[in-house]
């Protein structure tokens, strides 16, 4: 089972909801994302911009590790994980 978890003002798109367990057999992030976006249709834009890139403020974690140290969207996942998105803050 995949595990998202949404953070900060991104479950705005997901009725609240900051955990969603999704049962898949996806092997890519990016597929995994696809499924996660079925559900929750307004995040998508929030995460990667109109090329289908990941957006340069927007983290995503495969368990404890940066997707971007990665293969990105190509990530391999795991059957089981967890996998964080997490928008940057700023300010000052």
């Amino acid at each position: 089972m995949i595990t998202f978890n949404v953070t900060g003002f991104l479950t705005d798109f997901t009725g609240g909801v900051s955990q969603i367990p999704l049962e898949s057999e996806v092997t890519r992030l990016g597929d995994a994302l696809e499924l996660l976006w079925r559900q929750h249709p307004g995040l998508r834009d929030r995460v990667v911009n109109e090329r289908g890139q990941l957006r340069q403020h927007v983290n995503i974690f495969l368990n404890e590790d940066n997707v971007r140290r990665k293969q990105m969207l190509d990530t391999a996942i795991p059957a089981n994980c967890e996998i964080t998105i997490l928008p940057s803050v700023s300010g000052g």
